[in-house]
């Protein structure tokens, strides 16, 4: 599965995390006053043939999602993780907080479980949660009932409803719901599960306002897990310890899984670049041929450019806080700081060879979920740095056009 990393997780938890209050669980309530609506008026023998019938669209979403390398959500468990008190969005009070899962494996000290937000992830007895401090703490809970009191909180048009969306994977969100409906289909629990794929069909697009319909459910859903995975893969540039491989195989999946997606476009060139990240790595020698002392200066720039594939910055906002540099806080780092810092430093000799590189795609390891910085716009900035004049120019439009202009402007010739 798809890596996701630490920053940002504070979003991440309320996007996933269920505020429930103590007393008011899906567990504790008598669900037969609650059954679904198609239900009314049914005998029971009516009741158990819907029970056991899906319809052929849902099945086919249902297959679809089988497809896109998930776990097999049949007869899975379904847990209720407290994940402890602490404050949090859209009231900013000190609640209990809850996320729900369904079990894959299991012992005495671990969870491995698929959330809802379509991660692969484990929780330990042993860790805790680093809002709360709280240890974890699991329940096996009701999936029909709990299904059933969700659809019934987001059909109650709460006025908080279209705020919480953004951030509570209880209100609505679709790839959460969708989840749940598989779950209920291999459980044997057909009429929630349907229940939950209407609502879907129901529900506007966030990109159009306008309700999906049975039809557009499949390319609603693949827009929605693309666009997940390629913030979680874009979060995960700023994570050292995830190879180039490991980022390709990301991106592979996307285009694989959500051909028709816009993320899948994406993800294509950006596999693309990583490939052949990949192949000059395994080319570029991992100790310089002559010692950094006895190298020329042309040669010290050229490697530096290089390792600005490994800049490291806190977020996509700045090259300069790389832990070579001090991190965030700036603290005193190692002298030689990082290969932007060392470029700096260098001055006016790197120029020449900062501007030849600004139209360089590769990715740099300053990331956030939303952009990952590419090697030319370190460059960009470092020229910035040497000679402060602000001033920009078009790579983009025309990379040689603009070379030759910043050449012009920079080095007089």
């Amino acid at each position: 599965m798809l890596l996701s990393t630490l920053p940002g997780l504070f979003f991440l938890f309320a996007a996933c995390a269920d505020q429930t209050e103590p007393g008011t669980s899906s567990q504790k309530r008598d669900t037969g006053a609650d059954a679904s609506l198609a239900d009314a008026g049914k005998t029971p023998e009516q009741k158990v043939q819907a029970e056991r019938s899906i319809s052929t669209h849902s099945r086919a979403l249902f297959d679809w999602f089988d497809t896109l390398g998930v776990p097999d959500l049949d007869g899975r468990k379904y847990l209720q993780i407290y994940l402890g008190h602490y404050n949090a969005l859209p009231d900013n009070q000190l609640k209990p907080h809850y996320t729900y899962v369904f079990l894959l494996e299991s012992t005495e000290t671990e969870k491995k479980v698929f959330t809802l937000g379509m991660r692969t992830s484990t929780y330990s007895r042993e860790e805790t949660n680093m809002f709360s401090g709280e240890s974890y703490r699991y329940k096996e809970f009701d999936l029909r009932a709990d299904v059933i009191e969700r659809l019934k909180e987001l059909r109650s048009n709460h006025p908080q409803t279209g705020y919480l969306r953004k951030f509570d994977s209880r209100t609505g969100d679709p790839v959460a719901l969708f989840i749940l409906a598989r779950g209920c289909y291999g459980s044997g629990f057909n009429q929630q599960a349907e229940d939950l794929i209407r609502y879907l069909s129901e529900m506007p697009d966030f990109r159009t306002g306008k309700p999906v319909g049975k039809e557009g459910l499949k390319k609603s859903l693949s827009e929605d897990m693309a666009l997940s995975f390629m913030r979680s893969t874009r979060q995960a540039f700023s994570d050292s310890k995830v190879g180039r491989e490991v980022l390709l195989k990301q991106f592979l999946d996307i285009a694989k899984h959500y051909p028709e997606s816009t993320g899948a476009v994406e993800a294509r060139k950006s596999a693309d670049i990583l490939s052949r990240m990949i192949r000059e790595d395994e080319s570029h020698s991992p100790e310089p041929i002559r010692s950094w002392e006895k190298m020329t200066p042309r040669e010290q720039v050229k490697e530096l450019i290089y390792q600005l594939r490994d800049q490291n910055g806190e977020s996509s906002s700045s090259i300069f806080t790389d832990p070579r540099d001090g991190g965030i806080l700036h603290q005193k780092g190692p002298e030689k700081g990082s290969p932007a810092t060392q470029l700096v430093k260098m001055g006016e000799v790197a120029l020449e060879q900062l501007i030849e590189a600004v139209d360089d795609d590769s990715f740099t390891r300053c990331a956030d979920s939303h952009h990952v910085i590419r090697v030319g716009d370190c460059c960009q900035t470092i020229i910035d740095r040497i000679q402060p004049t602000g001033r920009r120019f078009d790579i983009e439009g025309d990379p040689q056009a603009a070379k030759a202009a910043m050449k012009v402007w920079y080095l007089g010739n």
